[in-house]
């Protein structure tokens, strides 16, 4: 009888072993893109809106879903990489209030999601996931599980570095609703494993000796003035509490108002949209250079 219950445990131990030799693989051969982007003054972390920062030929290393935890691994990650050639001075990070929503906490519970958030954005951090990382109890153990599960996927990090400016614009009468949990629910507060995340990405930049520049993009319309009251108000305060650090900036560009020719949608960025981003950070970037 000991012997039957014995033969599944070992089957499953023999299956942890087997991913984490094989994120041990590909994290092998996704260290040397987190290295070479050591070689820029400035490097870019986020969701996808990281894609629409116009920094062309800038590093970048995002996806597409919205979690800090993830953006957390791959920060870790290419600090750990740092050669001896190394000039990256400034992080930029993309952040707005959805990445603390109920969205982004209901996806870092583990549980499956309706969309592909695992397969893109779990897949891509599995590789920067270590063994030590499963014994962090601020974070859900169905999620630790799912990280080393997905190591399965064999993503290799690779950053990108080019800036498409996404088109066509947004209609002049467009109109747009987020959905009733943003607008009723005090979701900062229940963010507890977002806040966990970006309380280690501020640690990981002062021990990294970094500049961290938090953007917030402009956002449509009156999408601050939709968000729950309590909810907005401590995100503003989580963000002036980094800003801080003398080693943290926060763009706050989100209420910033711009003719609808700027947006994709109500939060990502056309050309438009982005030439207003570059106005505002590149003064910023140049005043942070050594």
């Amino acid at each position: 009888m000991r012997i039957l219950f014995l033969r599944p445990l070992c089957i499953a131990l023999l299956v942890c072993l087997a991913m984490v030799g094989l994120r041990a693989v590909v994290f092998t051969y996704t260290q040397a893109n987190y290295a070479a982007a050591h070689g820029h003054p400035v490097v870019v972390f986020g969701d996808s809106h990281a894609d629409d920062v116009p920094l062309p030929g800038a590093p970048r290393f995002n996806s597409e879903a919205q979690d800090l935890l993830s953006t957390y691994l791959h920060m870790r990650a290419f600090h750990r990489a740092r050669t001896t050639s190394d000039s990256t001075h400034t992080v930029v990070l993309t952040i707005w209030p959805h990445k603390f929503g109920p969205l982004a906490e209901r996806r870092l519970s583990g549980r499956l999601q309706a969309d592909s958030w695992g397969r893109k954005s779990l897949g891509l951090s599995a590789p920067a996931f270590g063994l030590g990382d499963l014994a962090v109890g601020a974070w859900p153990v169905l999620l630790r599980w799912r990280f080393l599960l997905n190591a399965a996927q064999l993503k290799q990090v690779r950053s990108k570095r080019r800036y498409v400016p996404l088109q066509p614009c947004v209609p002049s009468d467009y109109r747009y609703q987020i959905g009733a949990q943003y607008k009723e629910r005090s979701w900062f507060r229940e963010a507890t494993v977002s806040r966990s995340a970006f309380a280690r990405i501020l640690a990981l930049v002062e021990e990294a000796g970094w500049n961290l520049v938090l953007l917030e993009h402009p956002i449509y319309g009156r999408y601050f003035q939709s968000l729950q009251p309590q909810a907005a108000a401590d995100y503003d305060a989580a963000m002036r509490a980094a800003a801080a650090s003398p080693s943290v900036t926060y763009l706050a560009l989100g209420r910033d108002s711009l003719p609808h020719t700027a947006f994709n949608d109500f939060h990502h960025l056309t050309a438009a949209g982005g030439d207003y981003v570059r106005s505002r950070l590149l003064p910023v970037l140049e005043g942070l250079a050594p």
